[in-house]
């Protein structure tokens, strides 16, 4: 991140939507990144939208001081930090310790909704019995395999893998805990058995793990509203407002346009300058809540969610609010970074993006030209 000169006016008389923003980018940790772990971020953050595996390095990265890509591949390899489908159906970091009572928690719904296309593709309870059987005895041990290898195991077992039905079932068994990501193999992501890779540990009640988590969201996401914490979990309205309720003294709140907004009674906003930041896509800051109109209009989000197919967009932020979008080029020797306004870059703007692409490089380890 790189200051930009202008003065940021603290929050003293009440909340308005950039200022939410604001308090945003400093309640996630971009705004000040002090994390030394990378499993401090993602514990504090709860969990942390990953499918996009190289973004989400980078996600967990710029929330930390003096980091590199390789420290955070390192978590994931010595298993501090969890990638697997905890909620949603979509792909997340998520802390060793929180696991396996999301899975049971947030799954059971994404189950039940993929009954439909589980169905187009000819899987059902038995294929996926039969699935879990071969990559038992295909994993135990300590096994890891790259998903053509686990393909290949179903294969000779007799389960089609084609027409996406590979990916399904490796979904299906990791929402049922019973595979999850290992480290990278080369550059193929590897599956293994959860139970080997993090031995179970007693659970918590379920009332205090999700009291736990609760607070954990509002206090990293807040400013939020109870409908971004059912959307980003999968709870429905109800279950969201119960899970609320446990936390709600540990909470304030402040209503703007007539929304209800929802932070940690121990968060304060600290009189920063405002901000550049270079944040990959699907990170928290956007992908966190259900309404994203205190960073960007919904005009603007239509621009950086494509095409509606689960796509969004890597942004520029400067001064909370998101100002266009970059694109990477990873080559062997650089990196290049290719940057689309909403409107022209001033040239104090260009000098503070060519300082955090710096900054993006060196957590790569290489050099970055931007064009």
């Amino acid at each position: 991140m790189v200051r930009l000169t202008k003065k940021y006016n603290p929050i003293d008389t009440g909340m308005t939507l950039s200022s939410i923003a604001h308090q945003r980018l400093q309640q996630q940790h971009i705004a000040q990144a002090d994390f030394e772990k990378p499993e401090d971020v993602v514990s504090w953050m709860g969990a942390m939208q990953a499918q996009d595996y190289l973004g989400a390095l980078w996600a967990v990265g710029l929330r930390m001081q003096d980091v590199s890509q390789v420290d955070i591949e390192d978590a994931l390899a010595n298993r501090t930090i969890i990638r697997t489908w905890p909620m949603r159906g979509t792909l997340h970091f998520v802390a060793p310790s929180d696991v396996r009572w999301m899975l049971k928690t947030f799954t059971p719904r994404v189950i039940a909704k993929s009954a439909g296309i589980y169905r187009q593709v000819e899987l059902d309870k038995k294929i996926f019995t039969k699935s879990a059987k071969l990559l038992v005895a295909a994993l135990e041990g300590g096994n890891q395999l790259t998903r053509k290898e686990t393909y290949e195991v179903l294969e000779r077992g007799k389960v089609t893998s084609i027409e996406k039905r590979g990916l399904h079932i490796l979904g299906h068994l990791a929402q049922e805990g019973l595979i999850c990501f290992g480290p990278r193999n080369g550059k193929q992501p590897t599956f293994t058995l959860l139970d080997e890779w993090i031995p179970p540990v007693k659970a918590k009640a379920a009332d205090e793990a999700m009291a736990a988590f609760t607070l954990r969201y509002f206090t990293s996401h807040g400013p939020a509203t109870i409908q971004d914490y059912a959307w980003w979990t999968g709870l429905t309205a109800t279950e969201a407002k119960a899970a609320h309720e446990l936390i709600k003294s540990s909470l304030v709140s402040e209503t703007i346009q007539g929304i209800t907004y929802w932070m940690s009674n121990s968060a304060s906003v600290k009189a920063k300058s405002p901000g550049v930041y270079l944040l990959p896509g699907f990170d928290e800051y956007l992908m966190g809540y259900t309404n994203r109109t205190p960073a960007i209009d919904t005009t603007r989000f239509k621009k950086i969610a494509g095409t509606g197919n689960g796509i969004l967009s890597s942004t520029i932020v400067i001064n909370s609010q998101v100002a266009g979008t970059w694109k990477r080029t990873i080559q062997k020797d650089k990196v290049t970074i290719e940057t689309t306004p909403f409107e022209s870059f001033n040239k104090t703007q260009k000098t503070a993006i060519a300082g955090v692409a710096k900054r993006y490089g060196k957590f790569l380890g290489t050099e970055v030209l931007i064009c």
